[in-house]
């Protein structure tokens, strides 16, 4: 197996002039003479777009570059411990924050940006884009990288667009936040408390699990061979056939991918960076579904996130209750899906049924179902079952069997994956 730190140090000498060549042509990309005929044909605003998408995509492929060339830090000062703290707000909390906004402006038509919300529908497209480019690269045996890349300037495209279609709206949308964090009562200043304090003890605590000899140790091996999913985590050799249960939910690839972009070992991305940023999500997604179910009661939501939060933390009664994957396990696919993905289902369930004619809001029910065939493969199951009960109620009530009909297609990724479990493994 090749040595992780083969690479050496991210903070070698600067590239001289015949290095800068060779890297412009290994990437690519040579896109000087391409401004130039712009800047000189086109002056309107449309030319000024398409530069910004350009210089992004330039940006971002140097940047997937260099990645590569130097996967891991071996040793770091406060310089490389602030870029890494850089990285991981800015792919873990700043993309789904704009990812998420495009969704509510473009696809709900909303006028106002729940940051929440945008979180919620960030993160799920995140997984849901990862899911559609991960399976046709595992099944054709393509490199690790190859995904980071193509992953990487996606979610960089999607974060330009949300910020043109934005750019107006920026000081309006932090300032609705703020106003809503401002009109917070004393309860949700526990709530926030509870919550902080299960991240820290999930991400700064050590726990053991018997589960991490696969799934932690699939990111780690994707990670130091750079291929996904073709060497077994036990043994190092290589896969005679794929592994039939994880095979479509590559749930450890996601965490490889992070710690790729993050810059850090997958061992540390699942144990101490996930919990960070799951566990809140968790929580907001349950905000979400509360403020769903108590319109215009804002005491009555944080007194259900007060309970849910007693209920964790003195739910660790099983070690297959949900309380248990979500403090002692989150960075495991079963454990998202449990926490984040079924309530998430849910919760968008309640919106698109609603009997409101909104396109956008069976599509990023359709995100979900993508959300869950990566996290888990019970995922694939249990989803379908949520989506197409809920279709049956919401189609009686409505008296319209366009909802059950539209819950069914949004359950077309995980038939899919089904019908492809049953014939092909």
């Amino acid at each position: 197996m090749p040595d992780l730190y083969k690479y050496g140090r991210l903070s070698t000498p600067s590239l001289g002039k015949k290095e800068k060549n060779e890297t412009t042509i290994k990437t690519g990309l040579d896109t000087s003479l391409l401004y130039k005929y712009i800047i000189r044909n086109l002056k309107e605003v449309n030319a000024k777009i398409l530069i910004l998408v350009i210089l992004v995509f330039d940006a971002s492929c140097q940047f997937a570059y260099l990645l590569q060339v130097r996967p891991m830090i071996c040793e770091r000062d406060d310089t490389m411990y602030l870029l890494i703290g850089l990285l991981f707000v800015f792919w873990l909390l700043v993309v789904p924050s704009l990812i998420g906004s495009l969704v509510i402006n473009q696809l709900f038509r909303e006028d106002k940006t729940d940051l929440m919300l945008a979180v919620a529908c960030g993160a799920a497209c995140m997984m849901a884009i990862f899911y559609i480019l991960v399976i046709p690269m595992l099944f054709l045996n393509m490199s690790l990288h190859v995904l980071v890349i193509c992953w990487s300037v996606l979610m960089l495209y999607l974060c330009v667009i949300a910020l043109i279609f934005n750019r107006k709206r920026c000081r309006k949308i932090i300032k609705d936040n703020l106003n809503q964090i401002k009109l917070l009562s004393w309860i949700a200043g526990i709530v926030i408390l509870l919550v902080v304090l299960q991240t820290l003890f999930a991400a700064i605590y050590q726990h053991e699990d018997a589960d991490d000899a696969f799934y932690v140790a699939s990111a780690t091996t994707s990670v130091a061979t750079d291929s996904i999913f073709q060497f077994d985590p036990y043994t190092g050799l290589a896969f005679d056939t794929y592994p039939a249960n994880y095979v479509l939910s590559p749930f450890p690839i996601f965490v490889a991918l992070l710690s790729k972009l993050v810059m850090l070992h997958p061992a540390i991305i699942a144990h101490s960076v996930l919990p960070a940023v799951l566990i809140p999500l968790s929580y907001i997604v349950l905000a979400l579904l509360a403020k769903r179910l108590f319109p215009d009661q804002p005491a009555s939501v944080m007194y259900f996130l007060l309970f849910v939060c007693v209920l964790n933390i003195f739910g660790n009664v099983s070690v297959c209750t949900s309380s248990s994957f979500l403090l002692l396990r989150i960075w495991q696919g079963k454990a998202v899906l449990a926490n984040i993905i079924l309530p998430a289902i849910l919760y968008f369930s309640l919106r698109a049924m609603s009997g409101k004619k909104n396109y956008g809001e069976w599509l990023i029910l359709l995100v979900c179902s993508f959300a869950a065939c990566l996290v888990s493969s019970m995922g694939i199951v249990l989803a379908p079952i949520m989506i197409v009960c809920l279709g049956i109620v919401f189609a009686i009530r409505n008296r319209s069997m366009h909802t059950f009909a539209y819950s069914i297609a949004c359950c077309a990724p995980c038939i899919t994956c089904g019908i492809i479990r049953i014939i092909g493994f």
